[in-house]
């Protein structure tokens, strides 16, 4: 058996050597003929003939090729086109893609990195190839590649990376990122009641190296999209422990403080969140990635704005009269007067003094002679005419139902107003008694006084603004209409449609006398309320009481006295 299997072996050389011995002799043979053909060239004088069509020939050698692509008998710029045709032009367009954190990207092309080389390159090269020796070589070259389809394959290399132009591109990209994520990684907005967090922020670190090796390779290897967002060290995950210790607080309404002085401490907005969701949030995200955290934000029920506004928003008293046949020295005297009070605020329990508010009536003060009631007597004085805003204070003060602590009639009727709602007051400057009309806030809130006057209509209007409570009376009109000239009631809107409205009315009882000092009136003033249905609910005497508790009148003399 063994003898067998050497006999074989024996044989598969012979073999061998017959097929090596007929490859030589072909070798041979086919340089015998290419001599053969040089020499019956070289022999007629046609070598030198060829070997100068060879030498004008702007064509390929045939056999020729460019990483495999048939460039024979093409001219160089037709192998450039050759080339493009086949896509070499576009691949060394064609961008590559770079993509990192928070979808920052930018493009580079493998030309403009300098690693592809232009078709023109590989083009000269295949025109050059078989040209490389002397005419004669040239030609030998030539008529091999013809007549025995020798082959010239030209492999294109590719140029060298111009790696700063890609460190470049590279920084502009992490300068982006720092850029458009920011430094501040969480921020804590209650308006929209998030936690807005950039993770990351104020921590990205990317290898500008790394990166830049990164975007060489992909660019080496062909590829056309390459995401980058490989950090140089581990991102820290905010405290979102501290940031609850510091915001979670528990809602609590705005309240006045218990001083008296109605100033109110601001609501407290609750505010909290879920720090283990918080967390496993900023896990799942990518680095530069946004994301909001919810918060659970309460609004307490009573606010700054809510409890504010409920002082001075209601009207509780207003009351207009008219001063038509006034002089201009009158009508300064009563706008100034008005403007002295006009924004007045007292707090529950504080009293009001006209003459302290307003001031002496001087001319230093800005005050004119105009009429005036001087004991008994209607003449010239300095300040004439503030009896009509304090008159006109006080019918508002009666309709607002505060307390009246100091009022005395006129010692006339004036025209201007209702007997028993008028107040007079003055500042004798000779040192005789001073009168002087006082009220109090008799409510549980403040109080705001608003007084202006309308130099068109020729009116001084006052009104007191408050707050009312469940159990006032909600007024949808003042009514201190008189036979006078001028009507004084005013209808108002209902503070609270789904209240009840009343009507608030002034009216005074008449009653003549006659005593030592001559004759007149004496009345009582009532004041009303008058329901929907025009029932009367609510009566009561304004007038203020003596010693005793009993209500005094007010008296009035006739003017002919």
């Amino acid at each position: 058996m063994r003898e067998e299997d050497d006999e074989e072996r024996r044989r598969r050389l012979r073999r061998k050597r017959k097929r090596r011995r007929a490859k030589k002799i072909k070798r041979i043979c086919l340089s015998v003929l290419i001599t053969l053909l040089v020499l019956a060239v070289v022999g007629t004088g046609g070598f030198i003939y060829e070997a100068l069509q060879v030498a004008k020939m702007d064509t390929n050698f045939p056999g020729v090729s460019i990483n495999g692509i048939d460039v024979s008998g093409l001219t160089e710029e037709e192998t450039v086109q050759a080339l493009n045709a086949q896509g070499w032009d576009e691949s060394a367009t064609t961008p590559l893609t770079v993509t990192t954190i928070d979808g920052v990207s930018f493009e580079v092309t493998p030309k403009a990195a300098g690693i592809a080389v232009p078709a023109e390159e590989p083009a000269a090269e295949a025109y050059a190839s078989g040209r490389e020796g002397s005419l004669i070589d040239d030609c030998a070259s030539y008529l091999k590649a013809k007549f025995l389809g020798e082959k010239h394959n030209v492999t294109t290399q590719t140029g060298a990376v111009d790696r700063e132009y890609i460190s470049s591109l590279v920084d502009q990209a992490i300068s982006e990122v720092e850029e458009k994520v920011g430094s501040t990684e969480t921020t804590v907005d209650t308006d929209n009641s998030v936690i807005r967090v950039v993770k990351g922020a104020g921590q990205l670190s990317l290898d500008r190296e790394a990166f830049t090796d990164a975007v060489v390779s992909a660019l080496e290897n062909g590829e056309k999209t390459l995401d980058y967002e490989t950090l140089s060290k581990d991102l820290k995950c905010p405290d979102f422990q501290a940031i609850y210790d510091e915001i979670n607080v528990e809602p609590r309404d705005a309240y006045f403080e218990e001083d008296g002085s109605f100033n109110i401490v601001n609501e407290v907005v609750g505010c909290t969140f879920d720090v283990a969701e918080a967390e496993k949030q900023w896990a799942a995200a990518k680095p530069g990635e946004e994301f909001n955290v919810p918060l659970t934000v309460t609004t307490p029920d009573v606010t700054y704005d809510s409890l504010s506004s409920t002082l001075y928003c209601d009207l509780l008293g207003s009351c207009t009269t008219y001063y038509p046949n006034s002089n201009d020295a009158r009508r300064n005297n009563l706008q100034l007067a008005t403007s002295k009070i006009n924004g007045y605020i007292m707090l529950p329990g504080d009293e009001f003094s006209y003459n302290t508010v307003v001031g002496a009536r001087t001319e230093e003060a800005g005050f004119q002679y105009a009429a005036a009631y001087v004991n008994g007597e209607e003449k010239e004085e300095i300040g004439g005419g503030a009896c009509q805003v304090s008159s006109t204070l006080y019918s508002a003060t009666l309709f607002a139902f505060l307390e009246t602590v100091e009022r005395e009639n006129h010692y006339f009727a004036v025209t201007y107003i209702q007997l028993g709602t008028d107040a007079t007051v003055t500042i004798p400057t000779d040192g005789g008694r001073a009168i002087d009309f006082k009220f109090r806030n008799s409510r549980n809130y403040p109080i705001k006084i608003v007084g202006y006057c309308n130099n068109y209509e020729s009116s001084i209007t006052f009104e007191i603004w408050g707050t009312l409570e469940d159990d006032d009376y909600m007024p949808v009109e003042f009514d201190n209409s008189y036979n006078g000239q001028y009507p004084s009631d005013l209808k108002i809107d209902k503070a609270d449609p789904d209240r009840e409205g009343f009507i608030i009315q002034l009216v005074h009882e008449t009653y003549t006398f006659t005593d030592d000092v001559g004759s007149g009136y004496r009345t009582v003033t009532w004041r009303y309320v008058i329901n929907e249905n025009g029932e009367r609910v609510s009566e009561e005497m304004t007038n203020l009481t003596n010693s005793s508790g009993q209500h005094t009148m007010d008296t009035y003399y006739f003017h002919n006295q």
